[in-house]
C-alpha cells in the first residue's frame, strides 16, 4: 500500500466519525468502508498511536482523539472572519435569546464555523457541511455568490426541467433569490429541521464578495412576522458591521449578483 493509499483510507476512517456516531469498532468501520478487518485495524492502531483517535479500554471502540482537538483549536483560531465575528454574535444573542450561528462559504457549499446556542434544542451542528440552495443561510449566501457559481448550484440541483405546467422548485427557488437580493435577507421554516426558523443576512469582503451569512435560529412557532421582520433589521445590522470589520467600505454597497 503506497504512503497516499494509506492517507487516503485514514482519512475515510475519520470521515466514518459523526456527532451521530462518535463511536465506531472494527467490524463496522471495514463494514461502511468495504474494507478487510485486518487493514482497518492496523490502521486504527497507527491512528491511535499517532493521538488522532482514541480506544474506549471498555468497549474497545474507536473515538476522535486528543490530536483531532488539537487541530480543530488552530483551525478555528486561525479563522480572521471567526474572531472579527464573535463580538457581534454575542451582541445578537444578548439582543434575541436565539441561536447566533455564522456559516462561511465553502466553494458550492456551507459550513458553520462558530455558534451561541439558546436553551432550545434545534440539534444543529458546528462543523457540519451544508449545501447553499436552501433554509436561509445558505439562499442568502447562493443569492450574493457571482451569477457563474449559482447557475452551475442550480443546474445541477434540478437536473430535469419541469414538465408539468405547475411551478417548478426551481423556479421557487429564483423567485426566492431575487427576494433575497431585494431585501438583503432570507427567511426560512422548517427547510432543514423541523419546527425551525431562520432569519439570515450575508457578510461581505473587501470586494463585496459573500464569504459568510449569520443566522439567528428558533421555534418557529415564535416566528411571527412582527418577529422576522425585527431579527431581519438586527441580524442585517450585525452583518454589515462584520462586514466592515473584514474590509468593506461603509460606503460601498455590495454589487447585486442578479442575472
Amino acid at each position: 500500500m503506497s504512503q497516499t493509499q494509506t492517507l487516503a483510507r485514514a482519512l475515510a476512517i475519520l470521515d466514518c466519525f459523526d456527532v451521530d456516531q462518535p463511536l465506531l469498532g472494527v467490524r463496522e468501520l471495514a463494514r461502511q468502508l468495504r474494507m478487510s478487518r485486518s487493514t482497518v485495524g492496523r490502521l486504527l492502531a497507527t491512528m491511535r498511536s499517532a493521538g488522532v483517535l482514541s480506544q474506549d479500554p471498555v468497549t474497545r471502540c474507536y473515538m476522535m482523539g486528543p490530536k483531532v482537538l488539537t487541530w480543530s483549536a488552530i483551525y478555528t483560531s486561525g479563522s480572521d472572519i471567526r474572531n472579527r465575528a464573535r463580538p457581534a454574535l454575542e451582541e445578537l444573542h444578548r439582543a434575541t435569546h436565539e441561536t447566533i450561528s455564522l456559516y462561511i462559504l465553502d466553494g458550492d457549499e456551507r459550513i458553520c464555523i462558530d455558534r451561541i446556542n439558546s436553551q432550545e434544542n434545534l440539534r444543529m451542528r458546528v462543523g457540519e457541511w451544508l449545501p447553499i440552495h436552501i433554509e436561509a443561510s445558505g439562499k442568502v449566501l447562493l443569492a450574493f455568490v457571482s451569477p457563474v457559481l449559482r447557475k452551475e448550484v442550480i443546474s445541477r440541483v434540478y437536473k430535469k426541467p419541469s414538465a408539468s405546467g405547475k411551478r417548478s422548485s426551481r423556479e421557487a427557488l429564483l423567485d426566492d433569490l431575487k427576494k433575497i437580493q431585494a431585501q438583503g435577507y432570507a427567511v426560512s421554516h422548517g427547510e432543514s429541521t423541523a419546527g425551525a426558523s431562520c432569519v439570515s443576512a450575508p457578510v461581505f469582503d473587501a470586494t463585496g464578495k459573500p464569504i459568510a451569512a449569520i443566522t439567528i435560529s428558533g421555534p418557529t412557532i415564535r416566528m411571527t412576522d412582527d418577529k422576522v421582520s425585527e431579527y431581519a433589521s438586527l441580524v442585517m445590522a450585525v452583518a454589515k458591521k462584520v462586514s466592515q470589520a473584514m474590509g468593506l467600505n461603509g460606503f460601498l454597497k455590495p454589487p447585486n449578483q442578479g442575472e
